[in-house]
């Protein structure tokens, strides 16, 4: 039964990808300023208390898990992925992810994306002789290269939670 599910779908390419990404950014920056920004900025202005920088990120980071790890478990895709026909399915059996599964491929997404913004700091404040500018660019262009020459077109996130991404066929 799991066979079919998978058998739906083509692996998703890159570009595809990339553009549900877009969109679930494009979300994810409303949801985070109406759950993380606004009461923040409330807290600040009307009662004088900021709260921690930790918690801060503790707060943001929080709403970003759930928004991805949520949608990923509940319905298999994110927002930002259901108007492409993107669908998330363990690699061998083509089950839905569980939550486990999901917060191991959230890892490693967050991993990534943070490896992407120190790189583009370090390359706006052109500090690019850094080590850790090399350390942080290698991440994400390891996944790119690999989501892209890769048969399966599988990104690092994907090859350590062993889920895929695949396009629904259109009727």
């Amino acid at each position: 039964m799991g066979e079919n599910r998978r058998d739906q779908g083509v692996r998703a390419g890159i570009i595809v990808r990339m553009l549900a990404s877009g969109y679930d950014l494009t979300i994810l920056f409303g949801v985070t300023m109406l759950l993380v920004g606004i009461p923040i900025t409330v807290s600040v202005e009307l009662f004088g208390l900021t709260p921690p920088k930790w918690l801060q990120g503790l707060l943001f980071l929080s709403v970003t898990y759930a928004y991805f790890v949520g949608f990923w478990v509940k319905g298999g895709a994110t927002t930002g992925m259901r108007p492409w026909k993107l669908r998330l399915a363990m690699l061998e059996s083509g089950d839905p992810l569980s939550w486990f599964t999901a917060s191991v491929r959230f890892a490693g997404l967050i991993i990534t994306w943070l490896a992407l913004a120190m790189t583009l700091w370090y390359i706006a404040t052109k500090d690019t002789g850094h080590f850790l500018f090399f350390l942080a660019a290698s991440i994400p262009a390891m996944s790119l290269l690999v989501m892209t020459l890769g048969r399966d077109h599988l990104a690092l996130h994907d090859l350590l939670s062993g889920s895929g991404v695949y396009r629904l066929k259109l009727k």
